[in-house]
């Protein structure tokens, strides 16, 4: 069958380019500076003492043994423990990977649902002051770094006002108000960027929608301009909206990572930035590893979305 065939070469694709991002990120951070055997130890430890180390961490042995070793782990599960704490990576994780995926869950469609209106409205009222001041504030999100956005939603909603608290987080198993609370300013500051991001891409879609011959169809049957925009034009810019927005999972990562930083929260970023200056390589390329094969995996997903809204891409791959 082509869908078949189709999702088999994608789900090839996904896990050759899985294998080459694993051996870029262990080679990266192979060839950084330093020995994190005399790291540990202090500079004014002796030579058998850091060899000892490296032998017991197994930083002796060959490369590739090494990363061979590293990626058989990941296939199971294990992603190898910390050189300085003895923590298995997997065990710090997990708590951190529950708040980011949080963040970014809430994010993503709570983005879209800001986007998709505010693009329909720049689109329909293009040339009128309405549409143009959506289309003007669209610009204005874009051109505010994320981490900015934080501060000021701090300042004002958490110091100013009092409504929100300004750094920490709850979990939802604790309060479910409290963990809200907490999430609250976080997400609108990735709101306000990608929303305003992924509304100019919907506003341009919809003003091609504008020119096609099915819309002009709906018109000339008696549809107001608005009901055939939403019956036929959501439909079919689908395929262009699923496509921006698994490219923005990458985007919304590093967002995430800023805001955690501005907002203290205890996700993923944070424990990446933490273990870079800690030099815990281990958990440094195990936290890498786990971002790059989400952001595979989610552009994975979209590829098979593609398959579904549009059938003809499943038959076209299997001329």
């Amino acid at each position: 069958m082509p869908l078949v065939r189709a999702t088999t070469r994608r789900l090839a694709v996904f896990l050759g380019t899985v294998l080459v991002a694993s051996m870029v990120i262990f080679l990266i951070i192979q060839a950084l500076p330093g020995d994190v055997a005399q790291a540990s130890l202090g500079m004014g430890a002796s030579d058998e003492a850091v060899e000892a180390l490296r032998q017991q961490w197994g930083l002796d042995r060959p490369l590739v043994v090494r990363y061979v070793e590293w990626l058989l782990g990941m296939v199971r599960g294990d992603f190898g423990a910390s050189y300085l704490t003895g923590q298995s990576v997997v065990s710090q994780v997990g708590p951190p990977l529950a708040v980011t995926g949080w963040l970014i869950g809430i994010s993503m469609p709570a983005s879209l649902a800001a986007a998709i209106p505010m693009g329909l409205v720049a689109a329909m009222l293009r040339r009128r002051w309405s549409g143009a001041l959506v289309n003007a504030l669209t610009h204005i999100g874009l051109a505010i770094p994320v981490f900015f956005a934080g501060t000021a939603l701090t300042i004002v909603f958490a110091v100013k006002l009092g409504w929100f608290p300004s750094n920490g987080y709850v979990p939802l198993r604790t309060s479910i108000s409290s963990w809200a609370a907490h999430l609250t300013l976080p997400v609108l500051a990735i709101v306000v960027v990608q929303g305003c991001f992924l509304a100019r891409y919907v506003r341009a879609g919809f003003i091609d929608v504008l020119t096609e011959d099915y819309y002009r169809t709906a018109r000339a049957v008696g549809w107001t301009k608005w009901r055939g925009m939403i019956r036929h034009g959501m439909r079919n810019m689908a395929t262009s909206l699923v496509t921006v927005v698994g490219l923005q999972v990458a985007s919304m990562f590093v967002g995430a990572i800023l805001v955690e930083e501005v907002f203290v929260l205890p996700g993923l970023g944070r424990l990446l930035v933490n273990a870079v200056r800690a030099g815990d390589l281990m958990v440094v390329q195990g936290v890498a590893m786990l971002l790059v094969f989400i952001v595979l995996t989610v552009n994975f997903l979209v590829d098979l979305a593609y398959l579904v809204i549009d059938p003809r891409l499943a038959r076209g791959d299997s001329r």
